[in-house]
């Protein structure tokens, strides 16, 4: 049986691989029983050597050299009471009725900023990211690129209700091969996220955002799926949502032209990704492909800023709609910064190339 000293040598070395353990898989590991795992897990976090997310059966730890962001710049966020209200909120039967005409300005002046250790931490990430992509061989650096663009194609897609699994999408990005009994514009959803990750990543063209960048995404992520192009003309309904989009096209057009002023004009890189992902998201200036249109485009910003991109492959897919849907008839960011900051961890981990 593994001491204590072999147990916490098994669980660093795992966690060095694969970023994260629960107190399940960290018991498969040693062979230990759970409450002594749950002890050797407090005595590295009171160590400072790992940190812990998530609760209950979510929780999971992390070595605190491999994360940017801790609990303790996360929690105050969105905090348990927040939390609590938030899923009081989506447990109605019924969400009354929020229309665009009366949200808009509430919506476009929300609060998109973060505390100040928050933008600290973040230029600390900009020079860890660089210290260990200089470390990475060749044969390293495509293996985590070709996961990135896996994970983000696949997870981008499956929040829009594509039936591919990750190893189906795997296949198909790598391989080119289509998984059986699947749809042509399910296969076309996945391979157009990867020809957009792959356009931003040729160039930085999104540290500030132009109508002509965005609409070009736009083009790249609904190609030959019978979308039509360009701002939409008529109403259209938000699956799961109370919120009542704007239908008239030149109003769509005047708020899309201030909420990329609204945009371009906050300084922080985080800031500037949350306010794209939830704005462009929350008008809905298309026909199809606003989601998709937002989460690229807020990882256009990142990337043009050399932040690592986020794939949303850690974040449940209902966690994320939540989030979206709480900014939608809230007008509230929180929850979406909250699980953003969860998400550059993962990315720190595993996508720097």
């Amino acid at each position: 049986m593994m001491n204590l000293d072999q147990r916490l040598q098994k669980i660093t070395e795992y966690l060095k691989i694969y970023g994260s353990i629960s107190n399940t898989e960290a018991q498969g590991l040693t062979n230990a029983h759970r409450n002594t795992i749950s002890g050797d897990f407090k005595k590295l976090i009171r160590s400072s050597i790992l940190t812990r997310t998530g609760e209950k059966k979510g929780t999971r730890y992390q070595l605190i050299e491999t994360t940017i962001f801790l609990p303790e710049h996360i929690e105050p966020i969105f905090i348990e009471g927040d939390r609590q209200n938030l899923e009081r909120y989506f447990k109605k039967r019924e969400r009354k009725k929020v229309f665009f005409n009366r949200t808009s300005n509430r919506a476009l002046h929300a609060d998109f900023s973060f505390a100040k250790d928050v933008s600290i931490l973040l230029n600390d990430l900009k020079n860890r990211v660089e210290e260990k992509r200089n470390k990475l061989s060749d044969n390293e650096r495509k293996r985590k690129k070709e996961r990135l663009i896996i994970d983000l194609s696949w997870s981008s897609s499956n929040i829009e209700g594509n039936t591919y699994s990750l190893i189906e999408t795997e296949a198909l990005i790598k391989h080119n091969e289509t998984a059986t009994g699947r749809s042509f514009a399910e296969a076309q959803m996945i391979l157009n996220h990867k020809t957009a990750i792959e356009y931003i990543r040729a160039g930085k063209e999104y540290k500030n955002l132009s109508k002509k960048a965005v609409l070009e995404l736009h083009q790249l992520l609904i190609n030959n799926l019978h979308v039509k192009t360009g701002f939409r003309e008529h109403l259209v309904a938000i699956s799961n949502s109370s919120l009542v989009p704007c239908d008239n096209q030149f109003q769509i057009i005047t708020f899309f032209e201030q909420v990329l002023q609204k945009i371009n004009a906050l300084e922080s890189v985080l800031e500037k990704m949350v306010a794209a992902n939830l704005l462009i998201a929350y008008l809905q200036p298309f026909s199809d492909g606003n989601k998709r249109t937002s989460r690229m485009l807020g990882n256009a910003i990142l990337i043009s800023n050399d932040i690592p991109p986020i794939s949303f492959v850690h974040t449940p897919k209902e966690k994320y709609i939540k989030a979206v849907l709480y900014f939608f008839e809230k007008q509230n960011p929180d929850y979406f910064k909250y699980l953003i900051l969860h998400e550059l961890n993962h990315s720190f981990r595993e996508y720097i190339e």
